[in-house]
């Protein structure tokens, strides 16, 4: 029989465990300098534009995963979706089903809220995520994810010409 994980949505005292889970995930995906802090998560869920949430699964009282999500607009539907920017699950708990029943609450919150899907993006070497995803029912939508930042983001605001800035485009 599987154990149910209690999942609840993200309180203003969890942000430290939702900073922690989210460096711990970043670290894993070979990131030198994993960017949360408490703060950083507290103003991005409760700030005065909040733009995150935040569902976590706990064993007791120990968080064991977490989902980071946000409305977008599906434009295949013209309707409102989730957009989930993070799953994580504390390795030791990763053959628990802790996933699966992170994924199936933030099914649950969608649909209560009126979303028509959620999409998220995953890195391609990230295979054992890959298999998870495809085990859930997912498919790969065949989209492409692009990044813009840094001195990049900064040369397009001011209308720099990218073509012959080659030092800029890595």
């Amino acid at each position: 029989m599987t154990k149910m994980f209690d999942i609840r949505l993200a309180t203003l005292t969890d942000c430290a465990s939702v900073a922690d889970m989210s460096n711990k995930l970043h670290v894993e995906l070979d990131y030198d300098n994993p960017p949360h802090s408490t703060h950083s998560i507290e103003q991005m869920m409760f700030g005065p534009r909040p733009l995150i949430e935040s569902l976590i699964a706990f064993d007791g009282e120990h968080p064991v995963g977490q989902t980071i999500f946000q409305p977008f607009y599906n434009p295949d539907h013209s309707l409102p979706g989730l957009w989930m920017t993070e799953l994580y699950v504390v390795p030791d708990f990763r053959s628990a089903k802790v996933g699966k029943q992170l994924m199936a609450a933030l099914a649950t919150l969608a649909l209560e809220r009126g979303y028509v899907s959620i999409w998220w993006s995953v890195l391609l070497g990230n295979e054992a995520a890959c298999r998870f995803y495809q085990r859930l029912g997912a498919r790969n939508s065949g989209a492409v994810q692009y990044e813009i930042d840094g001195e990049v983001l900064t040369a397009l605001a001011h209308g720099t010409d990218l073509e012959t800035s080659s030092d800029l485009v890595s």
